[in-house]
């Protein structure tokens, strides 16, 4: 009974619980950025131009929204613990070891974004994703995908690198703040709204990107509730869009 008690004890994982989670994160990144002097940005010509500055105010944060893409590639039976799974623009590694929480292995875990301070965080362009051809499981792209002024481009960098037959996670937040409106919430701009043509703001507009792609929709999520933050504050219930969904096979 004890060696059987000490064999669950083992089994236990710390990081399962969110704030232990989010401590690990915060030690991290405290020790990489101010100590190790690892922190490092890219320039993107198809980001906006306050992308990195807006991000980094929220370097050492938790988001917890990133439950909506990660919590089904935990029950979809295609990927397993060993999965390669990339997650584009995590900001810190929160998002990385959220899926270490769900069961995934760390060693076949890689970020990527215009920010990185972490050895598990690649520096680059999701517009030029410097992976292989077929290289992933799985590609997870949270709210990130609405600071591109090329989110096509984009896309098609997702379909490229993830396996046919893979998961690719897409979320944004619902939006309806206009140019005005955003700048008084912020005290700056964030959309280059002469450059958009469409906002991303419905699960349609997302599946339209990898248009002939989508295979089967695991999850989706088309922010019933339209809340959008506005230029008095912030919401604590804004409406987020998700799809999850399998990249359709390579036609023969």
């Amino acid at each position: 009974m004890i060696q059987r008690f000490i064999q669950s004890l083992k089994r236990i994982n710390p990081l399962a619980e969110p704030l232990i989670r989010h401590f690990w994160v915060y030690l991290r990144a405290l020790y990489f950025i101010r100590i190790a002097k690892r922190l490092r940005t890219l320039d993107s010509g198809d980001a906006l131009k306050a992308n990195v500055s807006h991000n980094m105010r929220s370097i050492y944060g938790a988001n917890h929204r990133m439950n909506l893409l990660l919590f089904p590639l935990a029950i979809i039976e295609t990927l397993d613990a060993d999965s390669r799974i990339l997650v584009i623009g995590p900001r810190n590694e929160f998002d990385l070891y959220s899926l270490v929480a769900l069961g995934f292995r760390m060693k076949n875990l890689v970020g990527l974004d215009l920010i990185s301070y972490s050895p598990h965080i690649v520096l680059g362009d999701m517009h030029r994703i410097p992976f292989d051809d077929c290289a992933f499981d799985a590609v997870v792209c949270g709210w990130t995908l609405s600071y591109s002024t090329k989110p096509q481009q984009a896309a098609l960098e997702m379909i490229r690198v993830t396996r046919p037959g893979g998961i690719i996670a897409i979320g944004v937040e619902y939006s309806n703040l206009g140019p005005v409106e955003e700048k008084k919430l912020l005290g700056y701009q964030l959309q280059e709204f002469d450059k958009l043509e469409k906002r991303i703001n419905s699960s349609a507009s997302i599946k339209l990107l990898f248009d002939g792609k989508v295979d089967h929709v695991y999850f989706e999520h088309d922010a019933p509730r339209k809340i959008s933050h506005s230029a008095d504050g912030l919401s604590k219930n804004v409406s987020n869009v998700a799809v999850v969904f399998s990249r359709a096979p390579i036609e023969t």
